[in-house]
């Protein structure tokens, strides 16, 4: 089944330390997100203001980047 679309999107590429790339991906897993890339998007998304932009983080997660 092909993925839903998502809009019009532009790629950020980032080379983080291990421990933040370690600690990123459990929360991750922890929050259900389905891949590290739209977990970062959604924090992105919620820390500038765009929360309705947010896909997949819950609002209980989201209230932790306020």
């Amino acid at each position: 089944m092909p993925a839903p679309h998502k809009g019009e999107r532009e790629r950020v590429v980032s080379r983080v330390p291990k421990r933040v790339f370690d600690e990123l991906e459990r929360r991750r897993v922890e929050a259900g997100v389905s891949s590290l890339s739209q977990y970062v998007a959604d924090l992105l998304s919620a820390t500038t203001g765009h929360a309705d932009l947010v896909m997949e983080l819950d609002q209980e997660v989201m209230s932790l980047t306020a």
